[in-house]
């Protein structure tokens, strides 16, 4: 079965990077990428039938109409050739609003991003459009801060609370475990009480269709230093982080693991919702 994956893009390096991620997953997994473009516009815009923009306030039309022509010369740059499908798209609105409302559950099983990250006030007062699309958006979201032409996923970290019984991985994460042959290292909270076992871990596995053999459990806290570090002795190619939902409050004063990792961390990061 293919892998359905948007790509929202800037056409910016970033975006590169984002694209060669994608063909290294499409090299093991057949894919069906869909391209996406958001113009910014605060007005209520869209394309007709012939690809040009019907909009509200005329002053901008010709404007948006420029915008449009170079996104459509941006896509046809890009070599799609390793992908089984190719769709392209252009939306106008907010960035990250505008993601999170094309990515409803099930739609697609990630969305692929590159990110600039965000660092000191900017994270503080609004953090990156790709954390911000962590945050909203049901579908998991694999994210870069720079090139990874070299990608091999040979050892994945697993950020997870195994114990509820509706614990899941993605997809993706799947297909990426057993096309790359992976090992799949789960951190373990060092927190007796919630500590996970290797039976739980072997439950989990077994559940999720992922070999046994191919995992092993490490006792760690969990926190952006403790990943950084593990990442340090043991190099991960990628960090997989079950993400949670949290009160407007606490997004604001207490930023979660996997938003930090997204922000700071120059490693591929796939963020999903438990």
């Amino acid at each position: 079965m293919n892998l359905r994956i948007l790509m929202p893009t800037d056409f910016s390096p970033q975006a590169d990077s984002a694209l060669v991620l994608a063909k290294k997953i499409a090299e093991k997994v057949p894919v069906d990428l869909e391209l996406l473009h958001i113009i910014p516009c605060r007005t209520e815009a869209r394309l007709n039938d012939s690809g040009k923009v019907e909009v509200e306030e005329d002053s901008v039309e010709g404007y948006l109409n420029a915008q449009v022509e170079a996104a459509n010369k941006g896509f046809a740059i890009y070599d799609v050739s390793a992908f089984a499908s190719v769709k392209t798209s252009i939306e106008f609105g907010p960035i990250s609003s505008t993601i999170i409302m094309k990515t409803p559950k099930g739609s697609y099983d990630a969305i692929i991003m590159g990110t600039k990250g965000a660092f000191g006030i900017k994270e503080f007062m609004s953090g990156s459009s790709t954390q911000q699309v962590v945050r909203g958006s049901q579908t998991p979201v694999l994210s870069l801060m720079c090139d990874r032409s070299d990608w091999e996923v040979n050892n994945v970290l697993l950020i997870h609370q195994l114990k509820n019984n509706q614990a899941a991985v993605p997809n993706i994460l799947k297909a990426l475990v057993k096309s790359f042959n992976s090992t799949l290292h789960v951190f373990s909270n060092n927190d007796p009480e919630s500590a996970v076992s290797e039976a739980v871990m072997k439950d989990f596995l077994e559940r999720e269709g992922i070999p046994e053999s191919n995992a092993v459990i490490h006792p760690n806290g969990i926190s952006e230093k403790s990943v950084v570090q593990f990442d340090q002795r043991y190099q991960m190619d990628l960090i997989a982080v079950a993400t949670e939902g949290r009160s407007a409050l606490e997004q604001i004063f207490r930023p979660s693991v996997a938003e930090k990792l997204v922000n700071h961390m120059y490693k591929p990061i796939l963020t999903f919702h438990q």
